[in-house]
């Protein structure tokens, strides 16, 4: 704990602060038991979220290759029949050729 002096100091009392920084040494905390059941539930709840996450972004990949597969099909299904009905136009039809 840092102190600054300044004039409000001469009328703190400084054996209060001497106290708590001994509490705050000698204070014994509960050790952090890693194999408590509400860490295993937290560990548990965060591999749950990362996996449904993962799934969700293959999920969209695989949508997203999908649609781009099916609008290809679409672009080149419109192109060819786009262009039967140009070749139907421009070339005379055989069967009303004399």
């Amino acid at each position: 704990m840092t102190m600054f002096f300044n004039r409000d100091t001469q009328a703190h009392d400084f054996s209060a602060d001497s106290a708590y920084r001994a509490w705050l040494i000698s204070r014994n905390d509960a050790p952090i038991v890693h194999h408590s059941g509400d860490i295993q539930w937290k560990r548990l709840r965060v591999s749950i979220r990362q996996i449904w996450k993962h799934v969700r972004g293959t999920i969209a990949a695989v949508h997203m290759a999908l649609v781009a597969d099916k609008m290809r099909r679409a672009r080149r299904e419109l192109a060819r029949v786009e262009m039967r009905h140009m070749r139907s136009t421009t070339q005379p039809s055989r069967r009303t050729a004399p």
